[in-house]
């Protein structure tokens, strides 16, 4: 009991620390960029953008190689080459996931430069709209690919669409149990790490209001809404799967 108890506590005051660093670096950093901009006559944002997407275009890249090379001849048992191609598939599926996310930003960000609505701003955002949609195309191409090679690897006997909006269900239903077991886990993860992620924003993002004064409502009831909507669909589903 003592454990749990000093295992709270210490939580509670990591939890201090971090929002009384927060709380000073937040608003330094804020002036510290406009600062910047203001002296040097800049928009780093306008640098921001180029740079995410060279990144989501080295994570695609990657994602190739990587599926490529869950497909090369190696020699090794079957063991060690199923753990071999799952490796590499699971990397294969994260980079090309992360890709697109990484784009999604990069294009939301560039949404920015319409604030001063020239004409030369129109169109340079117009050209990267069209620069990004192309890029989702082969995004989209690749994640398919990945997708497909999951159950020949596995053995499984289902059938993978990519956009179907029951994937997930349909491959936790085709999968053995200790597949099941690890892909169930890591949802289980992920799901408790975006929820403690989602409530240390959401307070950044009060903190970050109260320092520099610029509106963030719109951003807090988002995140809000999605903690809730999250929860309550979790405890629907689960009750509907239990029936």
């Amino acid at each position: 009991m003592s454990k749990k108890k000093n295992s709270g506590f210490l939580k509670i005051m990591i939890g201090m620390a971090f929002g009384a660093i927060a709380g000073y670096s937040i608003p330094a950093l804020y002036d510290a960029v406009r600062s910047l901009q203001a002296t040097y006559n800049i928009r780093i944002l306008w640098y921001i953008v180029p740079i995410l997407f060279v990144i989501a275009l080295y994570l695609y890249f990657k994602s190739i190689y990587q599926f490529k090379a869950m497909n090369s001849d190696i020699n090794l048992s079957e063991d060690d080459r199923f753990i071999y191609q799952v490796t590499h598939h699971n990397k294969a599926s994260a980079n090309v996931v992360n890709a697109y996310h990484i784009l999604l930003l990069s294009l939301c960000l560039s949404i920015t430069i319409l604030i001063e609505p020239e004409t030369s701003h129109i169109i340079i955002f117009a050209v990267y709209f069209i620069a990004c949609a192309i890029f989702y195309t082969f995004i989209s191409k690749q994640t398919a690919k990945v997708l497909a090679a999951y159950p020949m690897i596995t053995n499984s006997d289902v059938s993978i669409e990519f956009g179907d909006p029951n994937l997930m269900e349909k491959v936790i239903d085709g999968i053995d149990e200790g597949e099941r077991l690890v892909m169930l886990r890591s949802l289980s993860k992920t799901y408790e790490i975006m929820i403690l992620m989602l409530s240390v924003i959401l307070m950044l993002l009060g903190i970050y209001q109260a320092a520099t004064g610029e509106n963030q409502y719109l951003a807090m009831f988002a995140i809000a809404a999605v903690l809730i909507y999250s929860t309550v669909v979790y405890y629907k589903k689960n009750e509907e799967f239990n029936r």
